[in-house]
């Protein structure tokens, strides 16, 4: 049986290994190479100062170690061969010549790699590129040859992000209702759509209930502006975009209010998650709905029937 080991997304893998790469060399001396156009020269990453060249390589699925050993020795192979072949190299280098081109893999366990590395190294030395040192070495790398600090920081960075609930007490929601009147008026007025009920227990109880929410998400936000400020920006850059467009557009006239908050909602949560890929569900949810109220008092959001032009 094989012995199970973390899959990595190629993609996840190579973005995890940029920021390895950079606690390694600084962050401004490694050069990411994009495939996308006219690229892949068999390399991900090189940082000149240092003279070495990246490619990254995860197996996506788990797997014996003679396997993985192979898939590896595949994808050195395929890789130096583009590297030996690329003429724009030359121009990419302009001068500079590699000491080493490393393979950067989740782990590397077989010797047979090993000794495919060494016959590698001797046949790209052969070659006679002008980019290639005398003591070319063609390595491998696994996550246990980087720094522990910097995988530590580096898998922090991975982990599902979930914001703590601050929820607000009854007596922070009636002080803010009491300074906020007219927010709350318009808030009371469009909940009243969304209930289709007169009932002013009923209308009271949704009120406080929502206000909470919005409380709630200011002070998830406030908490990451002191903590995380690049993630309350990138969250807060989310928010006052999708706000700039409802104000535009405006609420669509034919659905119900029920229609309209679901789909808030779910697309408020969609863009939380592509701006903040490891963001919790319950967290992205958390600001949506926290989000939302805070249009329906201020305006940007509001139901059928309308009481002025859409």
């Amino acid at each position: 049986m094989p012995i199970l080991h973390e899959c990595w997304d190629p993609n996840d893998w190579e973005l995890h290994a940029f920021g390895l790469l950079q606690d390694r060399h600084g962050p401004v001396n490694v050069m990411k190479v994009p495939a996308r156009h006219k690229g892949d020269f068999g390399l991900d990453y090189y940082c000149l100062c240092d003279r070495v060249a990246y490619q990254c390589y995860a197996v996506q699925e788990p797997c014996e170690v003679a396997d993985r050993a192979e898939k590896q020795k595949a994808k050195i192979t395929t890789d130096l061969r583009k590297f030996r072949t690329r003429r724009e190299l030359v121009r990419l280098f302009a001068g500079t010549k590699l000491n080493r081109w490393i393979l950067i893999v989740p782990i590397h366990d077989s010797a047979q790699v090993n000794l495919h590395l060494t016959a590698k190294s001797t046949e790209v030395r052969a070659s006679g590129l002008p980019y290639v040192a005398d003591d070319f070495e063609v390595l491998i790398h696994d996550l246990d040859c980087f720094d522990a600090d910097s995988r530590e920081a580096r898998a922090l960075q991975r982990r599902l992000i979930t914001l703590l609930p601050q929820p607000a007490t009854r007596e922070q929601v009636q002080s803010w209702a009491q300074a906020s009147n007219p927010l709350v008026t318009a808030l009371s007025e469009k909940l009243a759509k969304r209930l289709g009920s007169h009932d002013p227990s009923r209308l009271d109880e949704y009120v406080n209930e929502s206000i909470g929410l919005f409380l709630e998400k200011e002070n998830a936000l406030e908490s990451l502006r002191q903590d995380a400020p690049q993630l309350h920006e990138a969250l807060f850059g989310v928010i006052s975009r999708h706000a700039t467009r409802l104000s535009f557009i405006g609420s669509p006239e034919l659905a119900t209010a029920q229609q309209i908050l679901k789909s808030e909602v779910e697309t408020l949560v969609a863009e939380f998650k592509q701006s903040v890929w490891n963001l919790s569900d319950d967290s992205a949810q958390q600001l949506a709905f926290g989000t939302i109220v805070e249009w329906l008092m201020r305006c940007p959001l509001d139901f059928p029937p309308y009481t002025h032009a859409v």
